[in-house]
């Protein structure tokens, strides 16, 4: 995404993120276009016990979005397989304000439980950049977390207003990625 990486360097910079506390990963098909998964899969070997793992599903490249149960089942597999590993902790619906909202309502998200219930993952995630989108889903269908980002930093508080309430209430996992509002 952000130009060429020395691979060796990436996979010191992993081990020393975990070495000084850090044990949350968020990767995604989508980064790099499988790249991402790849590399981070092979800088935690003999260290998957160590991080929670999160991935994602449904977006693969910049306008290339398929939220279709087989698409997510299939994808859950290859990303294991770059991960290596045979669970993530987190499966997230990737940038779900690109799909229709019904089907990631009765397609999708029942897809990912099965998922869930055959042990590929332990919760199940949605994204995406608009909060109503999610507050909307979150409330019509049962997930474990919610992930936005750049809406909750020293510019913009919304996530605050927005989910929160609604997370507290569920029970649900909220993520703030982005914080720098990069």
């Amino acid at each position: 995404e952000f130009g060429d990486v020395d691979i060796s360097e990436a996979e010191r910079t992993v081990h020393a993120a975990i070495d000084h506390g850090i044990n949350y990963f968020d990767t995604s098909p989508y980064y790099g276009r499988t790249l991402s998964e790849s590399r981070l899969g092979k800088a935690l070997e003999g260290r998957r016990d160590k991080v929670v793992l999160a991935t994602k599903c449904g977006r693969y490249d910049v306008d290339s979005f398929d939220f279709s149960a087989a698409r997510i089942e299939r994808s859950i597999d290859e990303s294991l397989i770059r991960l290596r590993t045979d669970c993530v902790d987190l499966l997230q619906l990737h940038d779900i304000e690109f799909g229709d909202k019904r089907q990631i309502i009765e397609e999708t998200l029942p897809a990912a439980r099965r998922i869930q219930q055959a042990g590929k993952a332990r919760y199940i995630g949605i994204t995406a950049l608009p909060l109503k989108i999610l507050r909307d889903i979150a409330e019509a269908a049962p997930v474990d977390a919610i992930l936005s980002y750049a809406r909750y930093n020293l510019m913009v508080q919304d996530l605050d207003d927005i989910l929160r309430p609604l997370a507290e209430d569920q029970g649900v996992g909220l993520i703030n990625a982005s914080p720098l509002h990069l």
